[in-house]
């Protein structure tokens, strides 16, 4: 379910209100911003997944494909990319199976160790990302274009005012 169809209903005053009257450890201004902050993220990221449905990609894959294009000549391993991006080894697997059908990566076993699978960027993968990337710097210059460059400062300062508190958030 997409955070956005929840928010819909949860983000009414008069539906805030009533939860504030059932809870006391609802702060009004600390939900509204939190609900705010949730539903924005919720569009953006659809809005990404959409833009990158037209070229039958991913966030996943342009992830790997970004990875390894940053290592240019060298191959990485599957299990390095897997740390790298903070995912699990299933779900790189999974991934690279999708690119290298597409023909944007190439899978090779390790000499040294056959249980290792190194990966490279293809000409094809390459490619991909010359279409999309630039693509989604002007997306995304068009979206803060509505903030001043005074305003971009001091979202990216609270947000990551906001970062700093997921550890705890994840924890409790």
């Amino acid at each position: 379910m997409h955070s956005s169809f929840i928010l819909k209903d949860i983000s009414r005053r008069e539906t805030l209100e009533s939860i504030a009257a059932r809870y006391p450890e609802f702060e009004m201004s600390a939900q509204e911003c939190f609900l705010a902050l949730l539903s924005v993220a919720g569009h953006v990221m659809e809005a990404i997944e959409l833009q990158l449905s037209r070229h039958k990609t991913s966030q996943g894959r342009i992830r790997i494909l970004l990875e390894l294009q940053q290592t240019s000549s060298q191959a990485l391993a599957a299990g390095e990319l897997a740390a790298r991006l903070k995912v699990t080894p299933a779900t790189v697997t999974g991934l690279l199976d999708g690119l290298e059908r597409a023909g944007q990566v190439r899978r090779k076993r390790c000499r040294e160790d056959r249980r290792s699978v190194a990966v490279r960027l293809t000409a094809r993968g390459t490619r991909v990302l010359s279409k999309v990337m630039p693509e989604r710097f002007l997306r995304n210059s068009r979206l803060m274009a509505k903030l001043s460059e005074v305003d971009r400062r001091a979202l990216v300062r609270l947000l990551g005012r906001v970062g700093r508190g997921l550890e705890e958030f994840s924890r409790s």
